[in-house]
């Protein structure tokens, strides 16, 4: 597909932007979720601020298993209203109880930009969480580029509104309040304790990939590149900072994955082999380079800017998979130079997919598998889709007739 369907950015009037009018600011801090101190105050295309001094994490608020085995779940471009098609939801159900996961990630466009209402936006967002909470599963949430789309209809409901309200209503969810240091409000690093000690066995990364590139980038016409808004500096020296007292802190690098809504232009790079090219002759031989398995059916929806964060991982050398959503009918995933690189399938059957009667084929959800008594712990990945969960998969929508109680 040549474009993502309905992906009109919220007037700029309505938006809620930083001093250079791409996006807001905010970093995920205490309270459940274990993140790490040494903030920047950077501006877009600015030289980081000095660091303050790297607090690594502590709290560890999920643990693995006895058997040292846990599952992390991504769910991802659920974007939907308040009326969700009743097949996403049997779908998150089902993955849910067939993979008994430790930990479930949502991945970015949660909702999207129907709801009219504050109420609606909650009801919206409660459809989703709902079936996690019921059953008591530790769970954490990035925002993607509609999760704040409903502003358009005056709903009030910023991103930090809906950080607010969630750690209020949902006893399982791991996101904390908003420190406003950082670009985006969904950053955070989460320690998973081992089984047999009190210490990290593997962690995961979370970050804003923030929502709409601004018309002008230094002064200059955005024309040309993609729409989208990036991983910011200071995030990513973030990251990098954190990642480094992390290791002080417990004398280790710690295994990571990581997870954000809109994919780098490594994920690109990947598929076709070449930093520059998209020549469908090249993936051959990049396929067998790097291990791809998986489909693509649409464009890398990148951000307007390459963030630099593939080579901030590289450089530290934790993370050992990055995944994304955004792209709905793209579910491949390789190893690029020591890194995985990967998308989460929709699971949204509200939103756009495959064309005429393949409509919902590809949706699904994507399981890691860890161990901490194997080597580097992150042992593989796969892809559940709702076709061979025996959902339907019928063209179409299927919405449910009222939303589910609000807690």
């Amino acid at each position: 597909m040549d474009s993502h369907p309905s992906d009109t950015p919220v007037t700029p009037a309505r938006q809620s932007t930083g001093p250079n009018g791409v996006g807001r600011r905010g970093v995920l801090a205490g309270a459940g979720l274990a993140t790490v101190a040494g903030l920047f105050g950077a501006a877009a295309g600015a030289a980081p601020a000095a660091a303050k001094p790297a607090k690594p994490a502590t709290s560890m608020p999920v643990r693995f298993n006895d058997d040292g085995k846990l599952k992390i779940l991504q769910i991802n471009d659920t974007q939907d209203t308040h009326l969700t098609d009743r097949r996403t939801i049997e779908l998150i159900e089902t993955s849910l109880d067939t993979e008994k996961p430790g930990l479930v990630v949502l991945n970015g466009d949660t909702i999207n930009g129907g709801p009219a209402t504050e109420q609606q936006v909650k009801q919206a967002y409660n459809n989703i969480i709902r079936p996690i909470e019921e059953r008591g599963v530790k769970w954490a949430m990035v925002f993607g580029n509609h999760d704040e789309d409903s502003l358009g209809n005056d709903t009030g409901m910023t991103e930090q509104k809906i950080v607010d309200w969630i750690h209020d209503v949902y006893p399982n969810n791991l996101n904390p309040a908003i420190d406003p240091k950082l670009y985006g409000h969904s950053n955070g690093q989460l320690l998973i304790r081992s089984s047999r000690a009190n210490e990290p066995a593997f962690g995961v990364w979370l970050f804003d990939s923030n929502r709409y590139a601004p018309g002008t980038i230094g002064g200059q016409s955005r024309e040309g590149l993609k729409n989208y808004d990036w991983i910011h500096a200071d995030q990513v020296n973030w990251y990098r900072e954190a990642s480094l007292a992390t290791e002080e802190r417990y004398g280790r690098k710690i295994p990571s994955l990581a997870f954000f809504h809109i994919p780098l232009w490594e994920h690109h790079h990947l598929w076709f082999g070449s930093q520059f090219g998209s020549d469908p002759a090249t993936h051959a031989a990049a396929a067998k380079k790097h291990g791809i398995v998986g489909e693509k059916h649409e464009d890398v929806y990148v951000g307007a800017w390459n963030s630099g964060l593939y080579a901030a991982m590289q450089e530290r050398g934790d993370v050992r998979g990055v995944y994304v959503g955004h792209d709905h009918i793209n579910t491949y995933m390789g190893d690029y130079y020591g890194i995985e690189l990967g998308y989460g399938p929709g699971t949204g059957y509200g939103t756009y997919g495959l064309p005429g009667a393949e409509q919902h084929r590809l949706r699904g959800t994507r399981v890691f598998e860890l161990d901490e008594n194997a080597d580097g712990v992150y042992t593989g990945t796969r892809t559940l889709f709702a076709k061979d969960l025996g959902i339907d998969t019928t063209p179409g929508h299927q919405r449910i007739d009222e939303p589910a109680p609000l807690p």
